[in-house]
């Protein structure tokens, strides 16, 4: 089933569901044994698999129980900054430090010595 990446949040919720157990069948795991492996109640299983919206931990929950976490991995790397970010961070790190080669250097309080 293709869905559009667009649609509203209800239908993208009811096709993870469905997503989700089509995986658990193909695992031969039923509900309760989902709760169990992935440590939840077995209501927030029942609720996940009826498309209710849900947390993201109890999403990664049963991604990790059914096998299959690599939707993840995009979200684990840092996004590769854009030439212009890279040169804003250069330049302000290069004020930073123009910044602190100006400033004067602090005196000893005291008496002059004659």
């Amino acid at each position: 089933m293709q869905t559009n990446r667009n649609a509203p949040i209800e239908t993208l919720l009811q096709t993870i569901a469905e997503n989700l157990e089509k995986r658990a069948k193909q695992t031969k795991q039923d509900k309760q044994d989902l709760a169990r492996l992935a440590d939840l109640n077995r209501n927030t299983i029942s609720a996940a698999l009826s498309g209710n919206d849900m947390k993201l931990s109890t999403l990664i929950r049963l991604t990790r129980v059914l096998g299959f976490t690599d939707w993840l991995l995009p979200l684990l790397d840092a996004p590769i900054q854009s030439p212009i970010e890279q040169l804003a961070k250069k330049r302000k790190s290069g004020n930073q430090e123009s910044l602190e080669s100006k400033r004067p250097m602090s005196r000893v309080m005291g008496r002059r010595k004659s």
